[in-house]
C-alpha cells in the first residue's frame, strides 16, 4: 500500500524482501555532504552577520545579543521536555509501518504538545523574569521586561523545533536542508536592517522578527507535507502525547547538567588562570564545534531517524551504527589534520594574534573531535531506543569526568591541559558507551572499524607530533605525510564501500533480519 502526502511518495508497508536505505554508504556520504554544506553556509552567514553586528553595534550590542540568545536557549531547553527528540523517534518508527492516517494523527499530537510547551515556556518567562534578569544582567532585577519580550522568540523556537522533528522523522531531509539554509539568510536580512536603523534599541525587535520569520519558514515546508491540525483541548490527544513528555524530562535534566558543567569548567579556568583564558577556551571550543559540525550535523538530521526506525532489530541497527561511525571517522580525520596544519592562519583570520596561545590546546584537543566521530553514532542508541534515563546517567557521568579532568589537567598544564581534558573525556565517553550499550543493546563495533580507527589515530598522532615542532623543516613534512596517509586510507575505504553492490535484507515473517 502506498500513501501520498501531497505528491511526496512514502512507502508504508514493506515487502518481505526490500532494499533498505540504511545499507547504502552513498546515502550516508550524500547527506553528510548535504548537511555539511548547509553547516558551512550557516557558518559563513553567521560570520557575515557577526561582522556587521560588531560594526553597527560594537562589543556592547554584540554582548547583548549573546545574552538574549542565551536566555532564550535556556528557557527552550527547560521547556521542550525533549519533545523534538522523541517526536523524531516515534515518527520515524511509525514511518516504517504506519498508515497515512496513523502518521497524520501522530503529527497532530506532536503539534498540539508543541503548543502546550510554548504556553509553559511563556509561564516560565513570566514567573522567572526577575530572577533571569538578576543573573544575566549583572544582578539587576529591573530588566525583567526585556526577558518578557523574549516570549515570542521562545514560542517560535519551540514550534519550529517540533516541525523540523516531524520532517526528520518522515525523512524529508531535502526540506530540512532547505529550511536551515533559508532561515540562515532570513536571520541575516531581518536583523541587520534593525541594527542599522535603530542601533542597540533594534536588537530585540530584530531578534523577534527574524525568529518569527524562521518559524514561518518551518511551517511552510511542513504543512505542505501534512496539513496543520491541532487539538489543544482534547483529553485523548493530551494522554497520547504525555508519554513523550514523561520520557523527555531526563533530556531536560541532562541539558541542565551540561550547562552546569560548562559553567563549572569556565569557573575553574577563571579561578586558576586569567580571565582572558576563559575567552581563549571558549574561542577554541567554538572552532572545534564549527569544524565538527560539518560532519556531525547529519547525525541528528539523517542518522538519528534511520537508527530509530531499526531500533528494534539488533542486526540492522548494528549495521547502521558501524556504517555511520566508519563514514564519520574516515571523513573527519584527514580534514582534521588539514585544520591542524592551517590552525595558525585560522586563528589569525577569526581572532586577534594574541589568541595564538590556543595552539597547544587545539593540538591536544584534536583527539576530542576524532574520538567523538566514533562515539556519537554509538551514543545515539539510547536516544533511538527512548531510554532517557540511560541517556541522563551517561551525560551526568561524562560531565563529572570533564569537570574532574579539567580541574586536574588545567591546574597543572594550563591551556594545553584543557585540551588534554577534552580528549580524555571523549575517550571515556567512547569506552563507556561501547561497553554499556554492548551489554544493554548488543551493540558491537566491528574489528575492521577498530583497526581502521587505530590507523587513522596513528596518522592523527603523527600530525599532532609535527604541529608541536618549532622547526618548519620537521613540522610540515610530518604533517603532510600524516595528511597523505590519512587521506589515502579514507579514499580507499570509502571508494570500495560506495562501489560495493547494495546489500539486501530478507525479513522473515516475524520481522527479523
Amino acid at each position: 500500500m502506498q500513501a501520498n502526502f501531497n505528491g511526496d511518495r512514502m512507502e508504508n508497508e514493506k515487502p518481505q524482501t526490500t532494499k533498505t536505505p540504511e545499507t547504502s554508504y552513498s546515502h550516508i556520504m550524500r547527506y553528510t555532504g548535504v548537511f555539511g554544506g548547509v553547516q558551512g553556509l550557516k557558518t559563513f552567514v553567521s560570520m557575515v552577520r557577526n561582522k556587521l553586528t560588531t560594526h553597527l553595534l560594537g562589543s556592547v550590542g554584540f554582548g547583548l545579543i549573546s545574552v538574549y540568545n542565551t536566555i532564550s536557549e535556556f528557557i527552550v531547553r527547560c521547556s521542550n521536555f525533549g519533545l523534538p527528540l522523541n517526536a523524531t523517534r516515534v515518527t520515524s518508527e511509525l514511518y516504517e509501518a504506519g498508515s497515512q492516517e496513523d502518521i497524520s494523527h501522530l503529527v497532530c499530537v506532536i503539534r498540539t504538545w508543541a503548543l502546550w510547551t510554548a504556553v509553559f515556556a511563556s509561564l516560565v518567562c513570566l514567573l522567572l523574569s526577575p530572577l533571569l534578569s538578576y543573573f544575566f544582567f549583572d544582578y539587576d532585577y529591573s530588566r525583567y521586561g526585556e526577558v518578557l519580550l523574549l516570549i515570542p522568540i521562545v514560542c517560535s523556537l519551540l514550534v519550529a523545533e517540533a516541525e523540523c522533528a516531524i520532517l526528520k522523522g518522515l525523512r524529508r531531509l531535502k526540506r530540512v536542508a532547505a529550511i536551515e539554509s533559508i532561515s540562515a539568510f532570513t536571520t541575516l536580512l531581518l536583523t541587520v536592517p534593525f541594527y542599522f536603523l535603530w542601533g542597540i534599541h533594534g536588537v530585540i525587535v530584530g531578534l523577534i522578527v527574524s525568529t518569527l520569520a524562521a518559524c514561518a519558514v518551518h511551517l511552510s515546508f511542513s504543512v505542505s507535507v501534512i496539513p496543520y491540525r491541532v487539538k489543544p483541548f482534547s483529553r485523548q490527544i493530551f494522554l497520547e502525547g504525555f508519554p513523550m513528555i514523561r520520557r523527555g524530562l531526563p533530556y531536560v535534566l541532562a541539558g541542565i547538567a551540561n550547562a552546569g558543567a560548562a559553567m563549572v569548567v569556565l569557573g575553574i579556568i577563571k579561578h586558576h588562570g586569567m580571565l582572558s583564558n576563559v575567552g581563549y577556551y571558549k574561542a577554541g571550543f567554538a572552532i572545534m564545534a564549527a569544524f565538527a559540525g560539518f560532519v556531525y550535523t547529519s547525525l541528528e538530521s539523517d542518522y538519528y531517524p534511520r537508527l530509530s526506525s531499526v531500533s528494534h532489530d539488533a542486526s540492522r541497527f548494528n549495521r547502521v551504527v558501524n556504517q555511520q561511525a566508519q563514514v564519520s571517522m574516515m571523513l573527519i580525520t584527514p580534514f582534521l589534520i588539514l585544520l591542524l596544519l592551517a590552525m595558525p592562519w585560522v586563528i589569525r583570520l577569526l581572532y586577534e594574534p594574541d589568541f595564538l596561545v590556543l595552539l597547544g590546546m587545539m593540538f591536544c584537543a584534536a583527539y576530542y573531535v576524532f574520538l567523538r566521530s566514533m562515539m556519537l553514532p554509538v551514543a545515539y542508541l539510547s536516544l533511538a531506543k527512548g531510554d532517557s534515563m540511560v541517556y541522563l546517567i551517561m551525560e551526568v557521568l561524562s560531565d563529572i569526568v570533564l569537570v574532574g579532568s579539567m580541574w586536574y589537567f588545567y591546574t597543572r598544564f594550563g591551556m594545553i591541559g584543557a585540551g588534554l581534558s577534552l580528549s580524555l573525556t571523549a575517550l571515556y565517553d567512547l569506552v563507556c558507551s561501547v561497553s554499556l550499550y554492548g551489554v544493554l543493546y548488543g551493540c558491537r563495533l566491528t574489528r575492521t572499524l577498530w583497526l581502521q580507527g587505530a590507523t587513522q589515530c596513528a596518522c592523527l598522532s603523527l600530525a599532532v607530533l609535527g604541529c608541536f615542532q618549532s622547526d618548519p623543516w620537521i613540522k610540515y613534512p610530518l604533517v603532510l605525510l600524516a595528511l597523505l596517509l590519512s587521506g589515502a586510507c579514507s579514499w580507499r575505504v570509502l571508494r570500495d564501500k560506495i562501489r560495493k553492490k547494495p546489500e539486501y535484507y530478507t525479513q522473515a515473517s516475524s520481522g527479523g533480519a
